[in-house]
Order: structure tokens, then sequence, then C-alpha cells
């Protein structure tokens, strides 16, 4: 781990911004692909209506968000090399405890700031962007106004800059965040009923937690877990229900799954 940070540290700034650049680029092609399959795959779960052709508006935010994520990575690495964030190379159980702990922590700080970016003189500044996506696919997960791209990157880095996370666990959280982000916009509930019964999956968001988001902009502000849903009262009354059921559409959506016309 310290060999990798060496490296890291003795790259020089081009290097960084196109090591940035190819890696972002990499995590969109590897969310399209994943996710292109997994609709495919279990098309037949699907728990919103299908969504018309992939506008230029849409790819035009994809494309854009891909340049400020990268920008964060660069912005990060600047900071870490300048002393305001630190990380430390700690393995084991202890890098496990700390990604649940930083992953309750940013779930907190998004559920508020999702909350708030729903009020009403605030909406139309930037997340109604998001919202004119109702129908969710693998690509609408980065179709976010700039702003919102760039809100998220830097309370994730102020996060950083008082608390000094393990590489692991910085790691496991930037996969953690994508796996998340891809499955709540998949459309289509991959986990079968027996599994999303689990008492975990109570706390655990599932796929379908995110859709029902979007499908209803007053419910389901969290993105990790249901906790503050819960614990707020934003929490979709029918969400229970629907993973529960053996087709959760049918308690959500009871006329069916069309595509647009």
């Amino acid at each position: 781990m310290d060999g990798f940070l060496g490296w890291v540290g003795r790259l020089g700034a081009g290097e960084v911004v196109a090591g940035a650049l190819v890696f972002n680029v990499g995590l969109l092609v590897a969310a399209l692909l994943a996710g292109g399959w997994l609709v495919r795959r279990y098309g037949y779960r699907r728990v919103a209506p299908v969504p018309g052709p992939v506008t230029a508006g849409e790819a035009a935010l994809v494309a854009v968000a891909v340049l400020l994520n990268s920008a964060v990575g660069v912005a990060g690495w600047a900071l870490w090399k300048a002393g305001w964030i630190t990380v430390s190379t700690a393995t084991g159980p202890g890098a496990l405890l700390e990604l649940a702990a930083f992953t309750l922590v940013m779930d907190a700080l998004m559920y508020a700031a999702h909350w708030i970016a729903h009020r009403r003189r605030l909406y139309r500044l930037a997340h109604e962007m998001h919202h004119r996506f109702p129908d969710p696919r693998p690509a609408t997960l980065f179709a976010l106004h700039p702003l919102e791209v760039a809100g998220f990157g830097g309370a994730w880095l102020a996060v950083l800059m008082v608390w000094e996370l393990s590489v692991p666990a910085l790691g496991g959280y930037l996969v953690l965040n994508l796996v998340f982000g891809l499955l709540g916009h998949l459309g289509v509930e991959p986990l079968p009923a027996r599994v999303r019964r689990w008492p975990l999956f109570r706390w655990v968001a599932l796929p379908m937690f995110h859709v029902g988001h979007h499908l209803d902009a007053s419910v389901n502000f969290g993105f990790y877990t249901t906790v503050w849903d819960r614990l707020f009262g934003t929490v979709d009354p029918a969400y229970d229900r629907m993973r529960h059921a053996a087709d959760p559409a049918a308690v959500r959506l009871p006329d069916g799954l069309q595509s647009p016309a």
C-alpha cells in the first residue's frame, strides 16, 4: 500500500489528469455494459416504465458529469499532495468498519442534500434536470446538473479533509457508490423476492428503492440505506409491500409497465 501511495505521489499533474479521465470513462463504460446486461437479464422484473431513446441532452449531461468527476479526482489528488487530505494504509476489519461508518455519514449528508434539493425554490436550480428522466436507465445515473455533480464531489472531499480514511475503505466506497447508483437506475429489480425479504434489506436500499423516488419524488431520498427515510417519515408507504411481493410492479404500478408513447 505504501508503494502504491508513493507511486501516486510521484505522478505529474498531466499524468493525473489523463489518468482521472481514463478512470472515469472506464467507470462509465463499465456501468453501461453491466447495467445493460442486468436490464436484459432481469427485464421480466421491471419496476419502472421502459424508457425512450437516449436524447442528445441526456448524453451531454453524462459527458459533462464524467469531466467533472475527473476534475474532482484531480482536486482530491492536489489536496492530498498539499497535505489537506490524509489517508492511512490500515487494512483488515478496521478498514471494513471505516467503510461502513463513512458510508453512513455520506448517506446522511446525501439524504439531507437530496431533501433540500427538492424544496420548491431550489428544485429548479439544479435537481429538476435529473427528474426530466423519470424512467431510469443506467445512463441516468450520470445525467445530473453540473452543480449537483460538483456539489457531491465537493462534499466528498470536504469529509475527507476532516477524516483520515484508509485507502481500502476509500476504494471500497468508490465501488459501493457506483454499484448502488447503477442498481438504483436500472428500472428493474435483480434480486428475487426470497432475498428481498431478508431483514438486512429493510435497512439496505434495494434497487427498487431509488426507482421509487423517480416514480414519486416526494419519497425515498436516501441512497445506500433506508435509515434516514424511515427515521424522518419519507419512505414510500408501498416500499415494504413491494419488497416482499413476488411481482413488485403489481404493487406500485398496477396498470402495467409500458414504453412511453
